[in-house]
């Protein structure tokens, strides 16, 4: 296969040359000193990607460049053996969503910052099987980069794993797009603002909508566990939370659904990001 673009040194992507579909090739110095055009070595390639979905394909391409080297490599690792000791078909969105979460672990951590799971003793209950294979990653993780991230990683990683198994019905897959494009909206108009679609915080925006649409189509509520956090952010971000406010009233009104602490927090943090790179684009015109 030939090297059409080298996203690092142990990452390429290529042509298969009998199906002419993209693929994600992986393997220890696999592109070193290649360049587009080159042949690559067969006997390096470690693991194969197939890019079924080209929009799935791009995020990663963006993300591998935005990650530090190895995280993605470490994530599908991490995610070909949850497929296995889960026994389940993981959306393959998880590729794009765990492999960022790791990324900021490790930074977090490197950067002596550690964020308290509050959910960890109802993950650990609830989702027990995901929060097994999420130690093991936890461990492996640890092993790898010889660091020492806290088993409330584990809770935040099963949940990944928990999102990534989701099966919809049609009706309900339609119902969720409903929910994703009206949030969507009130955030825009909200702030008067187009949205930067090519941004990977508008991506992270998108994935944690859709977890929150189908949490909403399947009345799947949890009562919230800090409430002190939700006044740091509201104060932090006053802007963003009144428009994760706007939004909540949205849902309770229109799907019966109360949009709870932890949620408003996370909405506000997502919004936060985007809304200040679409701003940022705006005043660079």
């Amino acid at each position: 296969m030939i090297v059409e673009k080298v996203l690092n040194n142990n990452v390429v992507v290529s042509i298969d040359p009998r199906t002419r579909k993209e693929v994600i090739l992986m393997g220890s110095g696999i592109a070193f000193n290649k360049k587009p055009g080159q042949l690559i070595d067969a006997k390096r390639i470690e693991k194969t990607f197939i890019v079924d979905d080209e929009n799935l394909g791009n995020k990663i391409k963006k993300l591998i460049n935005q990650i530090p080297e190895g995280i993605f490599e470490l994530t599908d690792e991490i995610v070909t053996h949850a497929i296995v000791e889960l026994n389940v078909e993981l959306d393959k969105q998880v590729y794009v969503s765990l492999a960022d979460h790791i990324g900021f672990a490790v930074k977090r951590f490197k950067n002596g910052i550690t964020i308290k799971n509050e959910l960890l003793n109802e993950i650990r209950r609830v989702h027990r099987n995901e929060f097994k294979v999420s130690l093991w990653a936890v461990d492996y993780i640890n092993k790898k980069l010889d660091i020492q991230l806290p088993e409330d990683e584990a809770g935040f990683i099963a949940l990944h794993f928990v999102n990534a198994s989701y099966k919809e019905t049609t009706m309900k897959s339609v119902e969720s797009t409903k929910i994703i494009k009206d949030v969507l909206n009130i955030i825009k108009y909200y702030f008067a603002i187009e949205l930067d679609e090519d941004d990977l915080n508008y991506d992270r925006l998108l994935t944690h909508l859709k977890y929150f649409a189908k949490r909403i189509v399947n009345n799947n509520q949890h009562n919230s566990t800090d409430s002190s956090f939700v006044k740091v952010i509201s104060s932090t971000y006053p802007e963003a939370y009144g428009c994760a406010i706007k939004i909540g009233e949205y849902i309770a009104m229109h799907n019966n659904y109360e949009v709870n602490d932890d949620e408003l927090v996370y909405l506000t943090m997502h919004i936060q990001r985007v809304i200040s790179v679409a701003r940022e684009k705006k005043d660079n015109l």
